[in-house]
């Protein structure tokens, strides 16, 4: 591949990346696929100028995504199949992935419960007979909702 005459514009940084940071690609590989220079894809993946992030860091994010862990759980699965040992502790990757479900922007079922508890009473207040209809109501979905949880 012949080598480009400007090497730092802002589309040669972005293929570079991509192919370290997602593809696992060296530095080295980089350098002679695009003819870019090793010394800077050095200086970019150190996150100078445009990004202040390294790509060291981008990669291991990269790697931590759902679509990537569903990747090595299939792998191990895959492995396992075909009678290897295990390599991955999967009850760490469950407790893992549960601990991450409770940090995430969904509402726990104890949350839930208290405010369907001070709603029901309120609603109790205005109009009994509606009260209970949303009461039958609340108890299905906070059934469903544990289910989900567990």
């Amino acid at each position: 591949m012949t080598k480009l005459t400007r090497v730092n514009n802002h589309p040669m940084y972005a293929i570079c990346e991509r192919m370290y940071v997602e593809e696992g690609l060296t530095k080295k590989a980089i350098s002679s696929a695009t003819g870019v220079s090793e010394q800077t894809i050095g200086k970019w993946s150190k996150g100078v100028g445009e990004s202040n992030i390294s790509w060291d860091e981008k990669k291991n994010q990269y790697k931590a995504t759902p679509h990537n862990i569903k990747k090595i759980l299939i792998d191990e699965l895959s492995h396992l199949a075909s009678g290897g040992e295990a390599t991955l502790d999967v009850k760490s990757i469950a407790e893992v992935r549960k601990t991450i479900e409770q940090l995430s922007d969904k509402t726990s079922v104890q949350v839930v419960f208290t405010v369907f508890k001070e709603f029901d009473s309120w609603v109790a207040t205005q109009d009994p007979e509606i009260a209970i209809l949303f009461l039958e109501w609340h108890k299905m979905f906070l059934q469903f909702k544990a289910l989900q949880e567990n």
